[in-house]
């Protein structure tokens, strides 16, 4: 318990990636759930007599469900960008170091490190 607090309270490493993965998720789940819904309707204006408008719903709700689902990656990707170029950026300040003759060899990479 003492090192998730400690791991809150200290900035040796940087809290953002998962955050962004649980809201990345989480978004996911209502864009899912609203074609769901989006489905429901169109199948019930079938039952109710509106053909024309019941088929048009019935394709335009998964497709934009989709690139809904797409662009909410994308932006959340934008997001992850910030934190690994920060990760990045301490990476070559570290080499830039050892290059001038400063400090030691930085430690083995972190296996927590998000991978796309």
């Amino acid at each position: 318990m003492q090192t998730i607090i400690r791991r809150f309270f200290g900035f040796d490493r940087l809290i953002g990636p998962v955050l962004v993965r649980i809201v990345y998720y989480f978004g996911a789940a209502v864009i899912i759930c609203v074609g769901l819904f989006g489905l429901f309707l169109a199948l019930m204006s079938l039952l109710t007599g509106n053909i024309g408008g019941g088929l048009m719903q019935l394709i335009a709700t998964p497709a934009v469900a989709a690139v809904g689902l797409v662009y909410w990656r994308f932006l959340c990707e934008l997001f992850m960008l910030a934190f690994l170029a920060f990760e990045r950026l301490g990476e070559v300040r570290d080499l830039m170091r050892i290059a001038a003759g400063v400090a030691p060899a930085p430690s083995a990479p972190d296996p927590d490190h998000p991978a796309f």
